[in-house]
This record gives C-alpha cells, structure tokens and sequence, in this order.
C-alpha cells in the first residue's frame, strides 16, 4: 500500500487571521528595523494589501513571503517620500527669506511706542515701520506735513525719556 501523494503547499488553503498572527511579530520587527516607529502602520498597510487580494495570496506556496515583499517595497516607497518631502522642504528653507528675531532693544522702542497717544503713534510708525516720508504720513493722517514734523519731534523726545530709564 501506498502512502497518499502529498498535497503541494501552493495548494494548501490556510485562513488569513492565521497568516495574520504567524507572521505579524516577524513583519512588526521587519518594519521597525527598517523605518522606525512608524513599523506598524506599514505592517497593517501590508496586511490589507493580503486581504484584499487573499484569493490569490492565499495559494502561493509562501503567503508569508508575499507578505514580506509587499511590506519591503512599502518601506521602500515610503523612504522615497521621506526623501522627496526633505529636498522640497529644505528647497522651501533656502528659498524662504530668514530674518532676525528682533532684538530687545527694538522691542522696548515699540512697547514704548505703543504707548504713545494715537496721533504720534500713528506718525512713528507710518514714518520708522512703513518707511514713509512726513508729506506721506501728512497725507494719510490728514494733517499738515507740520503737524507730522512737530508730533514727530515730540514723539522721539518722549520715546528718548521712555528707553532712558
């Protein structure tokens, strides 16, 4: 008598959650050797990938296997991505003007700036932040251009008395 011929592996059915819990501890640690700690998410990402096509996966004669080379090729495109996103940002930081943090001295001048009364506030800043001259900050005050000369004067005075102390 004869033994039964033994059934390829490729043939032999097995269950996805089976595939599911032999081979998610070895993926886990495939993928966070590979990408950190964001391992999981590519196991899980790989493991939808059987599902969805489990008809086929399931009859390879290492499903386990499969599942190892989708989850390498989706660490792959994720390192590309990691790779793209870094050129494009540090592109964007080059191309991106840096300028200082103002220092504080600057910042005194404009606390005490602000607390000057509105007309030689207004003044202040039109001519020092906005870099207009006194006909220019005349005209958008509505005030003579003397008018703007005096608050001026009076403004710097005060402020000079102000960042003194």
């Amino acid at each position: 008598m004869n033994p039964p011929d033994p059934v390829p592996i490729s043939f032999v059915e097995i269950r996805f959650e089976d595939l599911y819990r032999r081979e998610y501890p070895a993926l886990v640690a495939v993928a966070t050797a590979l990408s950190g700690a964001d391992g999981e998410d590519l196991v899980h990402d790989a493991m939808v990938k059987a599902l969805v096509h489990w008809k086929r996966v399931q009859r390879l004669e290492r499903p386990g296997g499969w599942c190892h080379r989708v989850l390498v090729n989706l660490c792959r495109s994720r390192w590309r991505r990691t790779r793209t996103e870094a050129r494009h940002l540090a592109r964007l930081r080059r191309e991106e003007p840096v300028t200082a943090e103002p220092s504080a001295e600057v910042i005194a001048f404009w606390v005490a700036v602000r607390r000057l009364p509105e007309r030689p506030r207004l003044a202040v800043t039109l001519h020092y932040a906005g870099d207009r001259s006194t006909a220019e900050v005349a005209s958008v005050l509505g005030v003579p251009e003397g008018t703007v000369r005096s608050d001026l004067s009076r403004a710097r005075a005060a402020l000079a008395r102000e960042l003194e102390r």
